[in-house]
């Protein structure tokens, strides 16, 4: 059917026989094809084996004469055997993530083997192996070919890329400061295989964790640095392209700040006393501290303080005045203390001051009801004998001078013995919330200083 090169048939191939007798006595057709014999009547169509062969024939007439002859053939229907050598796959998803040498050999039983070659250029080329090959998509097509021109074909698809991912951090910049959840970003290309997957890792490489991408290659991440101690504190970024490519990480340095400085201040004390103070850095410096003291229902305006970071007072008192000079009434007054670090992160603190209320006399002192001249500096005080009544008066000067007169043991006036009364009960009401030795000391110190003065009047009076 087919003729190929070389006189080669590369179809079916048959011998065909006719016999007769001129005298038209019967014939028979008899030989062998490579020794194989055949036998027919006065025609036949023997098939012919492929290779290379002769066919030997006779034809007998019953008359006994006989013919004879000969032929040879060369046939061959069968393409090579053909096989692409590709290296083992050395990454993922069918690809290879190295250069790749291709390799093809092939085998022809029949008429024997004539070309090999491949071609990565749809057939416009042929070429022969081994076939180096670099990065990218490669069709290529191998072809085998014999010498009868039967043709073995394969078609093969190369993926290659060894080029790695390339990953770039853009949401930050080196050493920028955060706190809370910070969503990280950036870019994660590949030119080949395309991005496959993105990490990160946030303890310099012991663990990953994947990233966000979008179809854009771009990804994202959010870090909860909540649980993070304030310092500086490194994310390593890296991508892993389809073949499998992990590319060289990409980090970034940030400043950590989710914790304030820390302050302490006395919830509660007396005027009288002081309230201390503690403030101390978490990682950062601290840039300032204020103290703030104010009224709670706003009627003056707040006393505030700012100390230098490096000379913080370690107690805080006050001298009960407002900003505006006014001196503060009995009543609490909230104290807040404020410490900002350099990332501007605040930590506060606050405390009361608590003035007491103490009963005091308003009654201007004067003499007795039956007195008719009030006392001048001027009057000479006589003492009369001394009355039966605890409590001593003063009267007029009598027009009498007794010859030897007695004099009064120095008392206090009734308005006083109740204005120092009522002191003692504030005192003794104040001993009952402050429980505080100290404190009482020193207030019944200076009652014992305000009793002996009042003494020292009284007898001044006298005199």
């Amino acid at each position: 059917d087919l003729w190929g090169a070389a006189g080669w048939c590369r179809g079916n191939e048959s011998l065909e026989l006719i016999a007769s007798d001129p005298q038209g006595f019967d014939v028979a057709i008899s030989g062998d094809l490579n020794g194989t014999s055949f036998n027919c009547r006065i025609s036949c169509s023997v098939p012919l084996p492929e290779g290379i062969g002769t066919a030997n024939y006779f034809a007998t007439s019953i008359s006994g004469r006989t013919a004879n002859g000969s032929s040879t053939w060369q046939r061959d229907s069968t393409p090579p055997v053909l096989n692409v050598v590709l290296p083992l796959q050395d990454g993922r998803n069918g690809w290879f993530v190295s250069e790749v040498d291709v390799t093809a050999n092939a085998s022809d039983a029949t008429s024997g083997l004539y070309s090999v070659a491949g071609s990565i250029d749809q057939g416009a080329n042929w070429i022969s192996f081994p076939i180096h090959l670099t990065d990218g998509v490669h069709a290529m097509v191998v072809r085998a070919r014999d010498i009868a021109g039967n043709e073995a074909t394969e078609n093969k698809v190369i993926h290659i890329d060894t080029v790695p991912p390339v990953s770039q951090i853009t949401s930050h910049m080196n050493g920028q400061g955060v706190q809370g959840n910070v969503l990280l970003g950036g870019k994660l290309e590949d030119q080949t295989s395309g991005a496959a997957i993105g990490e990160i890792s946030l303890n310099s490489g012991a663990t990953w964790q994947a990233v966000s991408i979008t179809t854009a290659e771009a990804w994202s991440f959010t870090w909860n640095t909540n649980e993070t101690p304030n310092g500086q504190h490194t994310a390593v970024m890296r991508g892993i392209d389809q073949a499998g490519n992990v590319g060289d990480a990409t980090s970034i340095t940030l400043v950590i700040d989710n914790g304030p400085p820390h302050v302490s201040l006395t919830d509660r004390w007396w005027i009288w006393e002081s309230g201390q103070l503690r403030v101390s850095p978490n990682y950062f410096p601290i840039a300032s501290v204020r103290v703030t003291i104010s009224d709670p229902k706003h009627r003056w305006p707040e006393v505030v303080s700012n100390f230098d970071p490096a000379k913080v007072p370690v107690s805080i008192s006050w001298d009960r005045h407002f900003a505006d000079g006014t001196l503060a009434p009995s009543g609490e007054y909230r104290v807040v203390a404020v410490a900002c670090d350099v990332q501007n992160l605040c930590g506060s603190d606050t405390g009361t001051i608590e003035i007491p209320f103490v009963a005091t006399s308003t009654t201007t002192l004067t003499l007795s009801a039956t007195a008719t001249t009030n006392v001048t500096p001027e009057a000479t005080l006589m003492p009369t004998k001394k009355p039966a009544t605890p409590t001593p008066i003063l009267v007029p000067p009598s027009s009498e001078i007794s010859p030897e007169p007695v004099q009064p043991t120095p008392s206090l006036h009734f308005w006083q013995l109740l204005g120092l009364l009522g002191f003692f009960l504030a005192i003794a009401s104040a001993s009952l919330v402050d429980p505080r030795p100290a404190a009482l000391d020193r207030l019944r110190e200076s009652m014992k200083q305000i009793s002996g003065q009042n003494k020292i009047n009284s007898s001044s009076d006298y005199k």
